[in-house]
């Protein structure tokens, strides 16, 4: 059997992919603000993945994030993960050097050191 945090984080995001497939214009309330479904749903994407490496990290595995899957969030944390996010919700951007793998852009900018591991 494999990973239960990685089983969850791809279950959950594979849901998600479809639920926004399929999701209208309608708006969400999210605290303060309204958001369209989609929205909702990439910026659901990018909790799953970061907390499923989260908890990966935290039990000694060492799983990488898709390649393309981290380019894209990559893209969508741009967005949604800005300045008036930090400190409050996220750490600061972590520098990673502009040749390093898709994965550890997505990490750094949303605060995580990429070779961060349990025992650190």
């Amino acid at each position: 059997m494999g990973n239960p945090a990685l089983l969850v984080r791809d279950g959950a995001t594979e849901v998600l992919g479809r639920w926004a497939a399929m999701a209208g214009d309608d708006l969400v309330p999210v605290g303060d603000r309204h958001l369209t479904s989609p929205m909702v749903a990439a910026i659901g994407a990018i909790e799953l993945t970061a907390h499923g490496w989260d908890v990966a990290r935290a039990c000694g595995e060492h799983r990488p994030i898709p390649p393309l899957l981290a380019e894209e969030l990559l893209d969508l944390a741009r967005l949604f993960v800005t300045a008036q996010d930090r400190p409050g919700r996220f750490a600061p951007p972590v520098a990673v050097p502009a040749h390093a793998p898709p994965q550890d852009h997505l990490l750094a900018h949303l605060g995580r050191h990429p070779n961060w591991a349990a025992h650190n």
